[in-house]
Order: structure tokens, then C-alpha cells, then sequence
């Protein structure tokens, strides 16, 4: 599963987990252990070479990459992630106009 946040989200995420992990109020010592690996998640630095393997991939207007790309780096180099423009008739899926 991947979430989204935006920078105060994360900031208010690891706020809520320093909090928990300092004063411990709501998990045993088993939750403490997921509650740090979830803040250390938060708080990682990307790769520093995030940047160019993100303008790496050829982009078009149906192929896009954002800003705050997440890559899988490997030894040869790394899965960007990215969004593939897919209509509804590619998938399947009849159009319905009447939805807004």
C-alpha cells in the first residue's frame, strides 16, 4: 500500500509518534517496536539519487512522474515510480457521463 502525505501531515504524524513513543499511553512494548519502525519510515532521507533517476524516465501525457518520487533501488539501478494514464475503454469500464 502506498499513502500520500503532504509535509504537514508527516509532521503531524511524527509528532503523534514521538509523543506515544516517549510517553507510551496507548501500546505495549510490542506496539512501541511497530510505532518506531513506522516513525523511522516517516523520517528516512530519500536516496540521494532520487532526483536523477526521477528526470531518467521519459515522460509524456501519459506517463508522469511526481516530485516526491519513491524509487526501489537495486544495484543496477531503480524502479521509479510513476503514473500510466489508462482510459476508462482500455480498462473496461463503460463511461458514465451522468457521474460528476
Amino acid at each position: 500500500m502506498w499513502l500520500h502525505f503532504d509535509d504537514n501531515e508527516t509532521a503531524f504524524l511524527v509528532e503523534l509518534l514521538a509523543r506515544e513513543l516517549k510517553e507510551h499511553l496507548h501500546v505495549d512494548n510490542t506496539g512501541v517496536h511497530k510505532l518506531q519502525a513506522i516513525l523511522e519510515k516517516l523520517t528516512a532521507e530519500p536516496d540521494p539519487d532520487t532526483a536523477a533517476f526521477a528526470s531518467a524516465v521519459q515522460t509524456s501525457d501519459e506517463l508522469e512522474v511526481d516530485g516526491d518520487v519513491v524509487i526501489s533501488r537495486g544495484d543496477e539501478g531503480a524502479f521509479v515510480m510513476s503514473w500510466s494514464w489508462v482510459s476508462n475503454e482500455e480498462a473496461g469500464i463503460e463511461d458514465n457521463d451522468d457521474e460528476p
